[in-house]
């Protein structure tokens, strides 16, 4: 009988810890979930087009130019014996054949916030003000 009264004290404060538990998470994801929901609102005035792909969110490939294919020319090393080595074209593989890739700038959200410092050519002009 001891042992039975045992069990349901056990099998009580289990669940009970399980309910404040879950509780407990369930509130946190909530309240998570609306704190990134008022923070991205509150910056969203603060962002401007990107400067690099002009809000495009992606800009022309730097591998292929926006050709989307690839001229190969195989050395004559990789030739078969008595054939001359031949070119041909395969799709670019950092665009996959797109012609353009994401913006890394932006990560092809388009918008970014405004640079904080103005950047000069000469990099001790903010060092030494005076």
């Amino acid at each position: 009988m001891a042992r039975a009264a045992l069990g349901r004290s056990l099998l009580a404060a289990g669940g009970t810890l399980f309910v404040i538990g879950g509780g407990t998470m369930a509130l946190s994801t909530v309240s998570m979930a609306v704190t990134k929901i008022v923070v991205d609102r509150s910056k969203k005035h603060l962002l401007v087009p990107c400067s690099v792909c002009e809000g495009q969110k992606a800009v022309t490939c730097s591998v292929c130019e926006g050709e989307r294919v690839l001229k190969y020319v195989p050395t004559e090393a990789l030739a078969l014996p008595g054939t001359k080595a031949a070119s041909s074209l395969c799709a670019c593989a950092l665009c996959e054949g797109n012609g353009s890739q994401t913006c890394a700038n932006c990560l092809g959200e388009g918008m970014t916030y405004p640079d904080k410092f103005s950047w000069s050519s000469d990099p001790c002009q903010h060092a030494n003000p005076g």
